[in-house]
């Protein structure tokens, strides 16, 4: 318990190595009702809050209109047909790349992950289609290359890694699916892909625009922009240029 208390006192957030010492202490402080201990992203470390100023953190966040609608209803069975009745479409038209359809049973994810929405795996297998698409003019796919680019400029600078706040979930939907499908069906250097574009369209639109999660509380909302965490496309719509 002295652990425990010495984390309390150290202030609201705690980070460091995990031990067993202190895997010991986060299962004593979750004991409590007033705090909150989980993983913090990114890092082997536990973050402790309030678990009321965290709930109401939370809401805070849903509260952007913009970006979150509140369900009175699952929308999981409405999805799910939305999608299949496309999946029907595809793959019934000659040679066009196939899509198993959404089958068994799912629910929301929690706080905007993406996993186990119906759609994650529609998700995943657009990612590994659309990939190529992705200009590899200004990125780097290994670290290897990154350290040959770093060769080809002298030696007398500062190297600098931007960080972004909520990357995936401030993505412009709208305007990263209209710069695929550009790239995908107008692109002069890049394949046709055979998938009817209106088709395209609407399973990009279902994957990020139709992701259903619920609060502790049980409430369901649904992410309306930017790309749930957890989503295969965040990272393809995030790097999409």
């Amino acid at each position: 318990m002295l652990l425990a208390e010495a984390l309390m006192d150290r202030g609201r957030y705690n980070t460091g190595i995990v031990s067993s010492d202190m895997k010991e202490a986060a299962k004593e402080l979750r004991k409590k009702a007033h705090m909150t201990v989980g993983r913090a992203k990114k890092t082997a470390a536990f973050f402790l809050v309030n678990t009321e100023e965290y709930h109401s953190n939370i809401y805070l966040i849903l509260g952007d209109s913009s970006k979150f609608d509140k369900l009175s209803y699952n929308p999981i069975e409405e999805i799910k047909r939305e999608a299949n009745k496309t999946i029907e479409t595809i793959n019934a038209a000659t040679n066009a790349i196939h899509f198993w359809a959404i089958t068994g049973d799912f629910w929301p994810g929690y706080l905007y992950v993406n996993y186990p929405a119906p759609t994650y795996h529609l998700a995943k297998r657009l990612n590994s289609v659309l990939t190529p698409y992705i200009l590899n003019e200004y990125r780097v796919t290994s670290f290897a290359k990154f350290l040959s680019k770093l060769k080809e400029y002298p030696n007398n600078g500062t190297i600098a890694s931007p960080d972004e706040e909520s990357l995936f979930t401030n993505v412009s939907v709208g305007e990263t699916i209209d710069l695929i499908l550009e790239r995908v069906y107008r692109g002069t250097s890049t394949p046709t892909l055979n998938i009817h574009e209106e088709a395209l369209r609407t399973f990009l639109e279902i994957c990020t625009r139709k992701a259903p999660f619920t609060t502790h509380r049980g409430h369901v909302y649904i992410q309306k922009y930017g790309v749930a965490i957890g989503s295969p496309l965040g990272v393809l719509f995030a790097t999409f240029i």
